[in-house]
C-alpha cells in the first residue's frame, strides 16, 4: 500500500460544500413536498429560505467546479466514456461481490467508472433541476415557460423524480465512501487529499 495525492484543496472544499448543499436541498425538499411526513424544519417558510440559499451554493459550486476542471484539464479525467460503459459491469461486480469476498480494487485511474457516469450526469441532472425548481417557485413569472413545459404538475413531477436520483445517489457516494482499505479511509481522504492505493 502506499498513499497517492488524488484530492487538491479546491476540490476537496468544493466537494465539501457541494455535500452539504445536496444534504440540505434534500432534506428541504422533503419537507416541503410533504411537511407532514416530514417534520424536520419548524415551519414551510424556513425550509423554504434553506432550499433557496442553498440551490445558489450548488449552483456555482458546479459553476467553479465545471471552470476548474476545463483550466486544470481534469475534465477529461470526469467525463463518462465508452471504456467507461464497457467498464461498468465490472464495477458492479466488485461492489456487489468482489469486495465482499476480498478482492482488490479493480485499476481504473483517478476516478472509476461510476464516479466518472455520475460527475457527467449531476451537472446536466442540476441545470434541469435548476430550471423546474425556478418554475416551481416564480409560478406566474414563467407562466408561458410552464405551459410550455406540460403544466406544473409535469414540472412537479420532473423535479420530484430528479430529487430522488440525486438523494439514492448521494447516499450510495456515502456509503461507498467507507469501501476503503479500512473504513474511514476514502472519508479521510477528502480531507488530507491522500488516498491509499490498493489494486489487483
Amino acid at each position: 500500500m502506499k498513499y497517492i495525492f488524488k484530492h487538491t484543496a479546491v476540490t476537496r472544499i468544493m466537494h465539501a460544500i457541494h455535500l452539504i448543499s445536496m444534504v440540505l436541498l434534500i432534506l428541504s425538499g422533503f419537507y416541503i413536498y410533504a411537511p407532514n411526513a416530514f417534520r424536520i424544519f419548524p415551519s414551510m417558510d424556513s425550509a423554504r429560505y434553506v432550499h433557496f440559499i442553498f440551490m445558489y451554493f450548488i449552483g456555482w459550486t458546479l459553476v467553479y467546479k465545471f471552470y476548474y476542471s476545463i483550466v486544470t484539464g481534469e475534465i477529461k479525467e470526469l467525463m463518462f466514456t465508452w471504456k467507461d460503459a464497457k467498464e461498468f459491469p465490472k464495477l458492479v461486480k466488485h461492489y456487489i461481490w468482489g469486495m465482499f469476498v476480498g478482492h482488490k480494487k479493480p485499476k481504473w485511474g483517478k476516478y472509476n467508472p461510476g464516479q466518472k457516469l455520475i460527475y457527467t450526469a449531476w451537472p446536466i441532472l442540476l441545470i434541469i433541476q435548476g430550471i423546474t425548481g425556478i418554475g416551481l417557485y416564480f409560478v406566474d413569472t414563467f407562466a408561458v415557460f410552464n405551459s410550455f413545459l406540460g403544466g406544473l404538475a409535469n414540472i412537479r413531477a420532473w423535479h420530484f423524480f430528479i430529487s430522488w436520483i440525486f438523494t439514492v445517489t448521494t447516499v450510495a457516494h456515502i456509503y461507498l465512501g467507507s469501501t476503503g482499505p479500512k473504513f474511514f479511509d476514502y472519508y479521510k481522504s477528502v480531507v488530507t487529499g491522500y488516498e491509499i492505493e490498493t489494486h489487483d
